[in-house]
């Protein structure tokens, strides 16, 4: 019964976490241009900078917290400076001003998901359940908020037989709804962080007996495993985030769609996670790691390739709905592949080298893409991105780390 309480609080964490951050990404770069008028250079720069310190920030986080074993109480701060920080960039609006708010909110939250990450797998793995079936709470608050947010900026309209409509007009504009979204789960994920299950936040939990050197560091980085899965991530779902970053501007700027788009796309994209990730670990031993890892990206170049060519915003739509492939990859294939090959006592600073390696490359394509965009619009930019799709899934088809993963491993 208590592991029940427990898994719920973590379930209910995902589901804030997700929601609040999903928010952000899929609106910040909408917000930016129509709100605040910012070119698609200055958008990108924004991203760039304030995302690209994190890959400084981030192993610093790490090595705290896997020295002190506090990764718990790092996340309430973190939570709590991240919501003063969003206030903040709520209300600024000029450039340079924007830049650095944009820069103190990066770092702020920087630990948050390698954190979450980690001190949920490690509650999954000694209750024997599934990883997955947690995570998959984070779709759910992704779907349901983002889809939330665009109705009520632009609202929700229903064609009736005859030509009559129901449903209702927006009622909040793109800041009040997307900061006040943020602001509101960020603050419940803090309070939420109180009923964690203690033994989440003690060191030993993770099975860590020796002390962390800084010989332990070397041997993580030099991890070819470690490097592969690196490399992988940022040829895959790095391109294809910061490719997708730009979609509501390419939608709704660019193809002359209504904003409320974005919440139709959100339900075709993260509906297919409610259903796969539950599953996704059965599904990658049953298929073989390294043969889905081959079809995961191949569903992504042939999704960036339709969204290269098309006017059609219904087979833009339809073609979204492999995204849960790509995102089961990650929960239940990254996650558990990191794991397997990273020792216990340095799995936080393996969390969040990734995530500084995540940020650095999507701080770089986000400049490069918003510079593309800018110059000349959105199908250029998912044209580059299925190039480097396709250097990801040549990427796994040479490895051979991969092969010496057994199903069971997963």
């Amino acid at each position: 019964m208590k592991s029940e309480r427990s898994l719920l609080v973590f379930q209910m964490l995902s589901f804030t976490l997700i929601g609040g951050m999903g928010t952000f990404m899929n609106f910040i770069n909408l917000y930016l241009e129509q709100e605040l008028g910012f070119t698609g250079s200055q958008i990108g720069i924004i991203t760039m900078i304030s995302m690209g310190l994190i890959i400084v920030v981030n192993p610093i986080f790490g090595y705290i917290g896997d020295k002190t074993g506090k990764h718990v109480l790092m996340l309430k701060i973190a939570f709590l400076s991240a919501t003063f920080f969003i206030f903040l960039y709520s209300q600024v609006t000029t450039f340079a001003v924007v830049l650095a708010v944009a820069i103190l909110f990066e770092i702020s939250r920087a630990c948050i998901a390698p954190f979450f990450d980690l001190i949920t797998s490690n509650y999954c793995a000694r209750v024997n359940f599934d990883f997955g079936k947690v995570r998959v709470f984070s779709s759910i608050g992704f779907m349901i908020t983002v889809m939330s947010v665009g109705f009520i900026i632009a609202g929700l309209r229903i064609p009736l037989p005859g030509g009559s409509l129901i449903g209702f007009e927006g009622f909040l504009s793109i800041r009040a709804a997307v900061f006040g979204t943020i602001i509101i789960f960020l603050l419940l994920s803090f309070a939420l962080m109180f009923f964690l299950p203690k033994q989440a936040s003690q060191k030993q939990q993770s099975g860590v007996k020796d002390k962390f050197t800084s010989a332990d560091i070397l041997n993580l980085l030099k991890n070819k495993k470690y490097q592969f899965i690196l490399v992988f991530i940022v040829l895959s779902l790095v391109a294809l985030e910061s490719a997708k970053s730009f979609m509501g501007n390419h939608l709704v700027v660019g193809l002359g769609s209504a904003e409320n788009i974005l919440s139709i796309m959100t339900f075709m994209m993260v509906f297919p996670e409610v259903i796969l990730l539950p599953i996704g670990s059965k599904i990658i031993r049953r298929v073989g790691i390294k043969k889905w890892y081959l079809f995961s990206s191949l569903t992504m170049i042939i999704r960036m390739i339709v969204y290269s060519m098309t006017h059609n915003v219904f087979l833009f739509a339809v073609v979204s709905a492999v995204h849960g492939i790509g995102v089961m990859t990650h929960i239940s294939g990254n996650i558990p592949f990191i794991r397997k090959i990273v020792e216990p006592k340095v799995l936080g600073l393996a969390f969040t080298v990734m995530v500084s390696v995540l940020a650095f490359s999507r701080a770089i394509l986000s400049f490069v893409f918003g510079v593309l965009y800018e110059t000349y619009d959105g199908f250029v930019v998912f044209r580059v991105a299925t190039g480097l799709l396709i250097l990801g899934f040549l990427w796994i088809l040479r490895s051979k780390s991969l092969n010496e993963m057994e199903r069971s491993d997963i």
